[in-house]
């Protein structure tokens, strides 16, 4: 099978080997993902958005089959246990595309707003696991204990080490993805890291007494390769996954949650949302009657509420028209900035549900004990190596604003102009 992607040109599946990624795509589990954005509310600003975790499954998948190129041109120098055969060649494309398959509605969005919601990488485990899930049947049919490989596979456990880290670590297939695709899509530039050159200088290093190959990178080729994906994750961040405009829909979706929690069951909530709201459990198929499209037609019925507030939320959503946000210092204390907000919320009338602190910490570097610079004979840290990314180690960027309805900005913006960051 050979397809065309905007991301990586022709993507091709073809062989024994890879026969596994074609058998996967046609079940109907992998298919539900064409009904599930990749981004979730970022549509609403970057109108490109639109794309599906159907979309960054396959692409994973072909970079998993580009890393498994790579490292099999250093076969001959590594140990048996450290050799990636057809066996865990096909395990490994079979986590790589089906690692997000336990998404909700609009991505990372649905388990940030859902009160009490199970991580995605939990529903992904309970997907794989389930005997009546096709995708458990296709992997049962190659060996009997594949599903249970594949789930321990895509939470980094694997007796190779070096292809756990592929599938869940610091540069693996899915960052390595969805950094390019998100940015493609988006329309923004950042994060264009240099996937080509950053595979191009992987090695696997046997040393003397180790337990296992260890993934270093080549200092004179890769390392600026490592930098771009440190800088890319962390611009990314800041001018997409945090932008206000998407954080600010997250907070409706939020408070429209928490109306129908309050509210008891409503016409038009899906049933397995609605057993979810109550906080009670659902089984794998009726989560994967969840998708974007179910959520979309709740919201369609939820315009038509007698309650107003639900009515009224759904309607922001569909029509985007959000909550406004301001932006707060740095140092200013949470419990504080919530406590003034829900104040001047309490005295403008408005509900103080609606009004949230939204403060996210993202650590500029991320740690990899794991992955060496190679210079010559030497191997170093990364941060040992790099100025950038021992700098980058320092920092931290800080996304803090208080969100709230669009009828008490004035008084929002007065009563904590002391507490905000104006410019």
């Amino acid at each position: 099978m050979i397809l065309r992607d905007p991301v990586h040109g022709l993507i091709a599946f073809e062989g024994p080997v890879e026969a596994i990624v074609l058998r996967l795509l046609d079940t109907p589990e992998v298919q539900r993902l064409r009904r599930i954005r990749a981004l979730g509310a970022a549509s609403l600003a970057f109108p490109g958005a639109e794309h599906s975790r159907f979309a960054h499954a396959i692409g994973s998948a072909h970079v998993m089959k580009r890393y498994l190129q790579r490292v099999g041109r250093f076969e001959g120098d590594l140990t048996p246990a450290d050799r990636v055969d057809d066996d865990h060649a096909r395990v490994a494309l079979a986590a790589a595309l089906l690692h997000d398959l336990g998404h909700g509605p609009y991505s990372h969005t649905f388990e940030a707003v859902l009160p009490g919601a199970l991580a995605h990488e939990e529903w992904t485990s309970r997907i794989l696991l389930d005997p009546d899930t096709e995708v458990h049947q296709v992997l049962r049919s190659i060996d009997p204990q594949a599903p249970a490989v594949v789930e321990r596979l895509i939470h980094g456990e694997h007796p190779v080490p070096h292809l756990a880290r592929a599938v869940s670590g610091t540069f693996d297939v899915d960052r390595c993805d969805y950094l390019l695709r998100d940015s493609h899509m988006t329309g923004v530039r950042y994060g264009l890291l240099d996937l080509d050159w950053l595979l191009g200088s992987l090695r696997l290093d046997v040393r003397p007494g180790a337990h296992a190959a260890s993934l270093t990178v080549d200092g004179e080729k890769g390392l600026t390769a490592v930098e771009g994906f440190f800088l890319a994750r962390l611009y990314m961040y800041r001018q997409v996954y945090l932008h206000k405009a998407v954080r600010a829909a997250e907070a409706v979706l939020r408070a429209l949650f928490a109306r129908l929690a309050a509210l008891g069951p409503q016409p038009g909530t899906p049933a397995p949302l609605a057993v979810l709201l109550a906080g009670g459990t659902i089984d794998t198929r009726a989560y994967l009657d969840l998708d974007d499209h179910a959520l979309e037609s709740a919201l369609r019925a939820w315009c038509d509420s007698s309650d107003p507030q639900l009515a009224v939320l759904a309607r922001r959503l569909r029509e985007r028209r959000l909550f406004k946000t301001l932006r707060l210092h740095r140092g200013v204390s949470p419990q504080l900035a919530a406590t003034r907000l829900h104040e001047v919320l309490t005295a403008s009338g408005v509900p103080t549900e609606l009004g949230s602190i939204d403060r996210i910490e993202i650590d500029a570097y991320i740690e990899d004990e794991a992955l060496m610079v190679r210079s010559g004979a030497r191997l170093e840290r990364l941060l040992d190596a790099s100025p950038v990314l021992h700098g980058l180690s320092r920092e931290a960027f800080v996304h803090y604003r208080a969100i709230f309805p669009p009828e008490a900005r004035e008084a929002v913006r007065a009563a904590m102009a002391d507490l905000a960051d104006l410019h």
